[in-house]
């Protein structure tokens, strides 16, 4: 009420307009205690409208009504009007364009964003965005992939590559084929870990020797390995049957060559239950069933492995060795004797 009796001089020079109370708005000149209703002004011709005109409460700027359009406030790119933090403490000044005693962070942004040179239309939400570094950010990632030592498939892997789809469905008929032919040849085999397992070893001539021993399956898996002097083994390829009761204990394959050789094995058919199992660098079980046309290759004297016993259907497979070396170990000599024919 003492707001209002403050008007009435003023309002009696005034006869074409009547004072109304609002809670809101503030007129020039006025002051009023914080938290008191001040006056607004209603002229005759302008009955639903009001006039509202910025100024200072207590050192903050007044909040404008819903329908002032925000861009008439001088900041396009936000949604309310420009706030301080607390009331100025003196005109603007100095090389940086405030006074010594205002910090940056006091002043609006759009002041701001005059003063780094940037236009206020293309800044965003009307933050001082940082520099782009993401070019910096890519030309470290770029020197640190060029000092890193690549790893190839077959380290990521863990020293365990299992390959789906090794040859074209064709060329997996023929092999099979003529592994069918190598059935009657095979014998018990002596390896102290395999237990009821049957097989022979393939002479170079036959077609399922040649089929594995090329340049083409020799490029395949030196891209895998990442060795580009990998090459055929000169250990026979074997043809191997695990039946019904077979099956081959945790083992580390014996190095054959002075540099441990990488061992693969095909797996031709497989009726069977039983799963081919590793454990990884942390000592954890993996494995599964082997699927026909797909070959695992592991490194001798690396990953423990072994095959679940067998107690329905049948898997047969083709054993073939890849080096990097033709230096021989002892074992080498004694794998040749590894059948006999029953």
């Amino acid at each position: 009420r003492a707001a209002v009796d403050d008007t009435r001089p003023m309002a009696a020079t005034m006869p074409a307009t009547r004072l109304v109370v609002g809670p809101h708005v503030v007129a020039h000149g006025l002051g009023r205690a914080r938290g008191t209703r001040v006056a607004s002004v209603r002229t005759a011709n302008a009955r639903d409208r009001r006039v509202s005109c910025h100024g200072w409460h207590a050192g903050r700027l007044s909040t404008p009504r819903p329908r002032v359009s925000v861009s008439a406030l001088g900041d396009t790119d936000r949604a309310a009007p420009t706030r301080w933090i607390a009331a100025p403490r003196g005109p603007y000044r100095g090389t940086h364009g405030a006074a010594p005693g205002i910090e940056p962070h006091h002043l609006p942004r759009a002041v701001l964003r005059s003063r780094e040179g940037r236009d206020q239309t293309k800044t965003g939400t009307g933050g001082i965005p940082y520099p782009d570094l993401r070019d910096a950010f890519e030309a470290s990632r770029r020197r640190l992939e060029q000092n890193k030592p690549s790893l190839s498939v077959f380290e990521r892997a863990g020293g365990f590559v299992y390959i789906r789809n090794f040859f074209a469905q064709h060329e997996f008929e023929v092999i099979k084929a003529e592994c069918a032919l190598l059935r009657t040849s095979v014998g018990s085999e002596r390896r102290a870990c395999a237990r009821q397992r049957l097989g022979v070893m393939v002479a170079e001539t036959n077609l399922v020797h040649r089929a594995f021993m090329n340049n083409r399956v020799t490029h395949r898996l030196g891209e895998i390995v990442g060795q580009e002097t990998l090459m055929p083994a000169d250990v026979p390829v074997e043809y191997r049957v695990y039946p019904e009761g077979s099956a081959m204990d945790w083992h580390q394959d014996v190095a054959l060559y002075k540099t441990p050789q990488y061992e693969l094995v095909f797996t031709l058919e497989n009726t069977s239950d039983s799963q081919t199992q590793w454990r990884d660098a942390d000592g954890a079980r993996r494995g599964g069933w082997t699927e026909p046309n797909s070959v695992i290759m592991v490194k001798a004297e690396h990953v423990v492995h072994r095959v679940t016993p067998i107690t329905v259907g049948e898997r047969s497979i083709v054993k073939f060795v890849y080096t990097t070396t033709l230096d021989k170990t002892d074992e080498f000599y004694d794998n040749l004797t590894t059948y006999e024919r029953e």
